[in-house]
């Protein structure tokens, strides 16, 4: 459904360590994992892992997935939708991928973009703003979104 890249000026590594964490119990604000999104004043109860995980947001659940030999978290969630996170190694640093799939099947799968779907690309673009922002506040690392269609 949508696809959005970001570049922050530190180590692929560094970055892939803190877009994959994930950890477990009650979690608020910096705890969250990147891929689910902080909101102020909200609670993420996570538990499983290393690989799998589920969440409970707001007391709806998500599956949150890591693959760390690929370097992507994904987080699925209803019945139709899967954001996904992946770093990869970029000559300016690390490239973060935020991408929104459609994960319906059958007829419905082509209304989602016109209904539950509408306004995910947009919230993709400001969640990745959120993840850049991560890492300006915490390491001083500087970032920016890339145009559309750059970073491939």
């Amino acid at each position: 459904m949508s696809e959005h890249v970001g570049l922050v000026d530190l180590p692929p590594g560094q970055v892939r360590d803190v877009v994959l964490q994930v950890g477990t119990g009650t979690l608020r604000e910096e705890d969250v994992p990147l891929v689910v999104g902080a909101v102020p004043g909200r609670t993420v109860m996570v538990t499983g892992g290393p690989a799998r995980f589920t969440a409970r947001v707001s007391g709806v659940p998500l599956t949150i997935e890591v693959d760390r030999a690929s370097g992507w978290v994904q987080a699925r969630g209803q019945w139709w939708w899967c954001g996904r996170l992946q770093v990869e190694e970029h000559p300016e640093g690390a490239l973060i991928r935020r991408r929104t799939y459609n994960l319906a099947t059958g007829p419905i799968a082509r209304a989602v973009p016109l209904t539950v779907g509408r306004g995910h690309r947009e919230s993709g673009r400001e969640a990745l703003i959120g993840v850049l922002d991560t890492f300006e506040r915490r390491f001083g690392a500087r970032t920016r979104l890339l145009p559309a269609g750059e970073g491939r």
